[in-house]
């Protein structure tokens, strides 16, 4: 298997556990485990900094992909891929600023003396979250076609 193809691989696996832990995240704040969504969330952080520190070490010993072999679906199945990760990485890190501000709210220590979470930084921490599983999961389908075209160009 060509390293470029092992990398995307590896990288859509990474993908495919971030996904896993958005939907641990979300039935968990629906079962009212705060502290279950937080550390789902910020393993999914942690996963997503993980590639993100990765891509470019590929970027640097394996080169970039050679987009003119590509078919011009394939390159927009990518470029709507790309699309719906930057989604997923602006909206989980609003999300995240929302969550900031909640952190000593009663929501979250679970302690009825601290103060209650603000309704707007609450709605908005949520909006935040849903438009950023919303990319996640059209982030990892559409992974899955670009990674079916690397499989099928090696």
């Amino acid at each position: 298997m060509e390293p470029n193809v092992m990398f995307w691989t590896g990288a859509f696996a990474n993908m495919s556990l971030v996904v896993l832990l958005m939907v641990i995240a979300v039935r968990s704040i629906r079962a009212g485990n705060v502290a279950r969504h937080k550390r789902a969330m910020l393993t999914a952080m942690a996963l997503i900094v993980g590639f993100l520190l990765a891509y470019p070490m590929k970027v640097v010993f394996l080169g970039r992909e050679d987009l003119s072999v590509w078919s011009a679906v394939a390159v927009r199945t990518l470029y709507f891929h790309e699309a719906c990760v930057m989604t997923m990485l602006l909206a989980g890190s609003f999300a995240l600023t929302r969550a900031w501000r909640l952190r000593n709210s009663r929501i979250v220590t679970g302690r009825p003396q601290d103060p209650p979470a603000s309704a707007p930084t609450l709605k908005w921490h949520r909006r935040a979250g849903w438009t950023g599983v919303a990319g996640g999961v059209l982030g990892f389908v559409s992974a899955a076609f670009v990674l079916a075209g690397f499989y099928a160009r090696s």
